[in-house]
């Protein structure tokens, strides 16, 4: 399980980066710094920090799903609910607020830290040269964990890939190219889109401490990105797939990447736009990365699915050669969350730079982030195929994820074989329980459903202490003992249904625990 595991711990800036870092904040003023950073704290906490309406398993939620599913207006019994909420201390009012105000069954908004006692309303922010500087100092470092993380990924799961051109789009100060230098030295070259002048001076400067053994051989910035060249006959514009001769299309790159880019822009078509033309620029590999809150993963999922869409629909052409899902999915189907009290999100531990520690005031040098991700590559799925001496090296037939895929031989297997068969192994969506003599865990099966997995010492051994070294979202392998699916991430009943199905889960809720048939 060594190869689907990704061992990655707590993730660190780089020391060139580090130290880079300090220099470009050093000369600004302190105060002024704290005070961009709330500005820009309060952006980001009121564009994705609210929980969507009956999404989440409190008891405001609880109570809001009830009310859906009977089909209860919500102004009705207002002083009711919000005396039912204000005593479960679920709400906090701020000073010379009442609670009945509150719209009953949603969240308020969180609180400003630029203007405290009052509730934010979704803005943005335009970056300057001071918001910038605070968007380095505070936010940057936590950003860099992430996308370090999911290229390590890519990089662990293709032994094959070493991209020679990177699209980052929205590349702020550029940490997709820290961690691309990291991941594969020397590539050849970079082009990071911002429409912030000020971002790209910042990644400019802060480029001049990376060594000469880790730097890109080309690397440029722009604001805007130039339209593909129109080659073709007909005046449209050229294709990753329509390239000839084995020659790659102009204006396509080996690997591109947005990163905390698509939850900044305005609207749903601009985002629908936004993934077309990227889609259109990538020759292998797209990479799309953003935060972990609800409306995050949804931006996410949607742009997975319209990718997919969008090479179904053209299919019949000769310029189309497929897309499926490398990472998180294990198949091309719909999200099994949507419609759901769950989403797909992960997390990432990141050790905070002294500078960041300072703006943030914090006593902590560790930060978590949540974010959630899709790496989407053009082609075809590999099928899942045993060698034709599959008992010298212990492959069969079966399915990865039944009882009678059990490996007999006593080789190893390559990276090439392992990175074909991981496309159809099972992962863990949220953080393994690890207990004495036996490790569950919540996993997306290739199948495209969510179950809770149980592996027990008694059963396999391996499996067992694999498991026991897993963390959340690692690859898994191995057969369980015990199966189970888990009510929560069940699509909620229709309106005017029981609503005490809304009561506390118990074990008794789980389908089944019986042992997988051989």
């Amino acid at each position: 399980m060594r190869f689907g595991c990704k061992y990655m711990g707590m993730v660190e800036l780089p020391q060139y980066v580090r130290d880079a870092i300090e220099a470009y904040v050093l000369p600004m003023d302190k105060k002024s710094l704290r005070y961009d950073y709330f500005r820009l704290a309060d952006s980001v906490r009121s564009l994705n920090s609210m929980t969507p309406r009956g999404k989440g398993k409190g008891k405001a939620a609880a109570e809001q799903r009830a009310k859906d599913r009977l089909g209860v207006n919500g102004n009705e019994h207002e002083d009711n609910e919000m005396g039912s909420l204000a005593r479960h201390k679920l709400l906090k009012p701020l000073p010379g607020e009442h609670v009945g105000v509150i719209i009953p069954g949603k969240r308020p908004a969180p609180e400003s830290l630029v203007r405290p006692s009052t509730r934010l309303k979704p803005h943005t922010v335009e970056f300057g040269k001071f918001e910038t500087a605070a968007y380095v100092a505070a936010f940057v470092p936590a950003t860099y964990g992430p996308i370090f993380n999911v290229l390590t990924e890519l990089a662990d799961r293709l032994p094959g890939f070493a991209p020679q051109s990177v699209l980052d789009f929205g590349a702020g100060p550029a940490p997709v190219l820290w961690a691309a230098q990291e991941i594969w030295p020397q590539f050849g070259r970079y082009l990071g889109i911002d429409v912030s002048e000020d971002m790209l001076q910042s990644a400019e400067a802060l480029l001049t401490s990376v060594p000469h053994d880790l730097r890109a051989k080309e690397i440029e910035f722009e604001r805007y990105l130039a339209p593909l060249p129109t080659d073709a006959p007909d005046g449209s514009s050229s294709s990753p797939s329509s390239a000839q001769n084995g020659s790659p299309a102009k204006g396509t790159f080996d690997l591109v990447v947005s990163a905390f880019t698509l939850s900044d822009l305005p609207s749903d078509a601009i985002r629908k736009s936004t993934v077309e033309m990227l889609w259109q620029r990538t020759r292998d590999t797209l990479v799309l990365i953003d935060r972990g809150s609800p409306d995050s993963s949804r931006m996410i999922s949607e742009a997975r699915t319209q990718l997919i869409d969008l090479e179904r629909a053209n299919q019949n052409k000769s310029d189309s050669g497929g897309v499926y899902t490398l990472a998180p999915f294990a198949n091309d189907l719909p999200d099994p969350t949507g419609g759901t009290l769950a989403w797909i999100h992960f997390s990432q531990r990141i050790q905070r730079p002294m500078c960041t520690m300072l703006t943030k005031k914090s006593k902590s040098n560790v930060e978590d982030l949540r974010y959630s991700y899709i790496i989407m590559r053009r082609g075809q799925r590999p099928p899942l195929e045993a060698p034709a001496d599959s008992k010298q090296i212990g492959i069969t037939t079966e399915h990865p994820h039944s009882d009678a895929y059990q490996p007999t031989g006593v080789r190893r297997k390559s990276k090439d074989q392992l990175s074909r068969e991981a496309h159809h192994w099972a992962r863990a969506i949220l953080p393994p329980i690890k207990r004495k003599g036996h490790v569950t865990v919540d996993v997306l099966t290739v199948e495209n459903a969510i179950e809770r997995w149980t592996f027990t010492k008694s059963h396999d051994k391996q499996a067992y202490r694999d498991l026991r070294k897993a963390s959340w979202g690692d690859l898994i392998p191995h057969a369980p003992k015990t199966v189970a699916v888990r009510p929560h991430f069940k699509p909620p009943p229709p309106a005017g249904s029981d609503p005490t199905v809304n009561r506390k889960v118990r074990r008794s809720d789980f389908t089944s625990f019986t042992k997988r048939s051989k």
